[in-house]
């Protein structure tokens, strides 16, 4: 089983610069928002981008750097729910990264506007089977435009973990006694409760029919967990590095976790947690030219390319997967045929307003300890 030797993979320049800052990042060495704070200095006038921590990648955006001169200003966000709540306070920026199940919420909120799609000369290479989702595409209007995608699961390190294998995987991990302290979880609802909620038959699909009862019957479930868990965090860098020293034999988390540490993501006989996430503009975007072009750099094929060979996860334009070979789709986690992943995945839907707040409440009492 291959290792991740960080210092070795710098030296030999065998990693790219974001993994390497985000490696370092990770170790307390640098700080990867000393960059950021210096190009917002530089670009007062460039669009800007909230986003999930991470993704303030200068890569995913080249089209949109060429063009204008420089990269977004980046913000950066631990969930959609955080971000959501920052822009119901009032943030204005240009141009957000939330997933699939998001824009009706965000719609209710009245914090976004439609997209116009004839902008965007990239959309027709996108899947349909990711523009055209109920959750995105509804009331006769885009809210959001697909970026990337991918599956949450669990990724476990099989010398440790030696009585699972493929064709013998089960979330039913996540309980087991001899997991101990051993488990890291990605301190997000909408990751670990919805994969929970897979775990004990809820059907995520059909979110709109969840009640109460259900939400508490997966929390009563995720307190049995707790003894396993050791970390909690949005940070993945923190994740990966604690699975390659071996401090935790597990952690539940996305492609690009895998790719990074050489270990299986698991394809449990439950189904994992398939998800889509992509930009929205801000219902009062003052650069509202500059949130299309990098809305169209992001969705571009040359960005396909670079997020399915660079980071490992799938993106909605076709275009990209005409660069890496099966073999290459298969190290990454993701299927050989796109579509009929897609197609078979567990997108979850959004429940009510009410149940969405109700499981990020209990959330945010269950990772205090309660």
């Amino acid at each position: 089983m291959p290792k991740y030797d960080l210092s070795k993979k710098i030296i030999n320049r065998e990693i790219s610069r974001r993994d390497m800052l985000k490696g370092l990042g990770a170790a307390g060495v640098i700080s990867t928002t000393m960059p950021m704070l210096s190009r917002r200095a530089m670009a007062a006038s460039q669009v800007g981008l909230f986003t999930w921590g991470g993704y303030d990648d200068d890569g995913l955006y080249q089209g949109y750097i060429d063009k204008n001169g420089g990269p977004p200003e980046y913000t950066t966000f631990g969930d959609a729910e955080e971000g959501l709540q920052k822009l119901r306070a009032g943030y204005v920026t240009d141009v957000i990264h939330p997933c699939y199940s998001d824009p009706p919420r965000w719609v209710r909120a009245g914090v976004i506007q439609p997209i116009d799609t004839s902008r965007l000369p990239s959309w027709g290479q996108l899947f349909p089977e990711l523009t055209e989702m109920g959750t995105v595409n509804f009331d006769g209007k885009q809210w959001m435009a697909p970026v990337d995608w991918g599956d949450t699961s669990l990724i476990y390190n099989p010398d440790k973990v030696n009585w699972m294998s493929e064709g013998n995987e089960s979330l039913g991990l996540l309980f087991d006694d001899r997991m101990e302290g051993k488990l890291a979880i990605l301190d997000s609802a909408a990751d670990s409760w919805y994969l929970v909620a897979i775990y004990h038959g809820i059907d995520v699909t059909r979110m709109e029919h969840v009640t109460k009862a259900q939400v508490d019957s997966v929390y009563e479930a995720l307190r049995k967990m707790r003894k396993n868990v050791k970390i909690f965090t949005t940070d993945t860098a923190t994740m990966e590095q604690a699975l390659m020293d071996e401090e935790v034999w597990c952690a539940l988390g996305w492609n690009e976790s895998s790719w990074n540490t050489g270990y299986p993501m698991m394809s449990p006989k439950e189904g994992t947690l398939t998800w889509s996430c992509g930009l929205v503009i801000h219902k009062d975007a003052p650069n509202l030219d500059l949130a299309y072009d990098l809305i169209e750099s992001a969705i571009s094929a040359e960005t396909s390319e670079y997020l399915l060979n660079e980071w490992g996860y799938g993106h909605s334009n076709k275009s990209g997967y005409e660069t890496i070979d099966e073999a290459g789709l298969a190290e990454r986690g993701l299927a050989p045929d796109p579509i009929a992943h897609l197609n078979n995945g567990n997108f979850s839907n959004n429940p009510s307003d009410e149940i969405s707040d109700y499981i990020e409440m209990q959330w945010a009492e269950y990772t205090a300890g309660g």
